[in-house]
């Protein structure tokens, strides 16, 4: 894989990170899945398993959650020999805005209360090129921090 290919593949594998974040932020389940093979595995919290139960587990905890903004930066790469194989280690920032009177649910305690949750991590993924284009088959999502407080109203 010379520099070109090797630059081209980031920016292809960025823009698949940032589809994903959109596709969550906008509840678009359709476009959030087209960022996984189909023989994918997800480990996220405690989630474990394929794609399309990770979106009915995702879509179930964003359905009380009217707000959201996921974040990707510091993203780095690491690609096989041949250039059909990438692993990426991205640190995310998850902002979830929980409305005042959402019924309580895990993880975050709210008290009936307007609640803003943050969510800091890391997505660790790796790739494959699979007919000319990158695509997600197996993702490790670590939280490294993650906080809870009464939302503060607009002034």
């Amino acid at each position: 894989m010379d520099k070109v290919e090797q630059l081209l593949a980031r920016e292809d594998i960025r823009d698949l990170l940032h589809s994903y974040c959109k596709g969550i932020d906008r509840k678009d389940w359709t476009l959030v899945r087209s960022c996984f093979a189909d023989d994918h595995v997800h480990n996220h919290g405690d989630y474990s398993g394929p794609p399309d139960e990770f979106i009915g587990f995702a879509s179930a905890i964003l359905e009380k959650v009217p707000a959201t903004h996921h974040s990707i930066s510091n993203v780095h790469f690491t690609f096989s020999d041949d250039g059909k194989n990438a692993s990426t280690e991205a640190n995310f920032v998850a902002y979830h805005y929980i409305q005042e009177g959402t019924p309580e649910f895990d993880p975050v305690p709210t008290n009936g209360k307007a609640t803003d949750w943050i969510v800091a991590g890391r997505y660790c993924d790796k790739f494959e090129k699979r007919d000319g284009k990158w695509i997600i088959v197996r993702r490790e999502a670590f939280h490294d921090w993650e906080r809870y407080e009464e939302a503060t109203p607009k002034a």
